[in-house]
């Protein structure tokens, strides 16, 4: 039943490394990822909590973000499908200082770190695939950092739809505004500025 997730999980990492897992390791991936149901705002991780487990979002939209001392709501990224949800949290075994919830109903594949590390030591296959979601990491951090300071937020805005066509009907007009670094108002006239461009 739950065959056509491992595949697509799987198939997304030999498409990013270029190799190809052997049946053991499609085995362990099997044996060691279980897949659970997230419902629409339900919670992956809360801030404050102390999180033991690794993701892979087979469908569905997650958004993580923070929570100011003020009560204001930061956007800080989406987890479309085929994301992986890892955080400096779980690797430092540190309290989570924000929160992963879905904004669609979600189909996870979940493992506990510990289990994750003990697939992967000394095993080249997934040496090379932490090392290319290592350089995918650093590359979107890069890209991110570098468009706050080198772009204006309407430049930011355009790319982000242009990467992702129908974000607008997925996702509230507040937190791609906070993604974006603006207010709901100062997007709204992006968007009114863009369209009358257009006319």
């Amino acid at each position: 039943m739950y065959t056509k997730y491992y595949d697509f999980m799987i198939d997304r990492l030999e498409k990013l490394t270029h190799i190809q897992f052997s049946e053991q390791e499609k085995k362990n991936v099997m044996e060691t990822f279980k897949p659970i149901k997230l419902t629409k705002n339900d919670f992956f991780i809360r801030e404050g909590d102390l999180p033991s487990k690794l993701a892979f979002n087979v469908s569905g939209l997650l958004r993580s973000y923070y929570i100011d001392k003020n009560g204001n709501d930061s956007t800080k990224n989406f987890f479309f499908k085929g994301s992986i949800l890892g955080y400096s949290a779980l690797i430092l075994n540190q309290h989570a200082k924000y929160y992963i919830e879905a904004l669609e109903s979600c189909i996870l594949l979940i493992t506990e770190y510990p289990s994750f590390e003990k697939i992967t030591k000394d095993n080249i296959t997934w040496l090379k695939v932490i090392k290319a979601l290592q350089d995918e990491t650093i590359i979107y951090k890069e890209y991110r950092e570098s468009s706050f300071i080198l772009e204006d937020a309407t430049q930011r805005y355009v790319n982000l739809i242009r990467k992702y066509p129908n974000i607008e009907k997925r996702i509230k007009q507040k937190y791609i505004a906070s993604f974006l670094g603006v207010s709901p108002v100062s997007l709204s006239r992006i968007k009114n500025k863009l369209s009358n461009l257009q006319m």
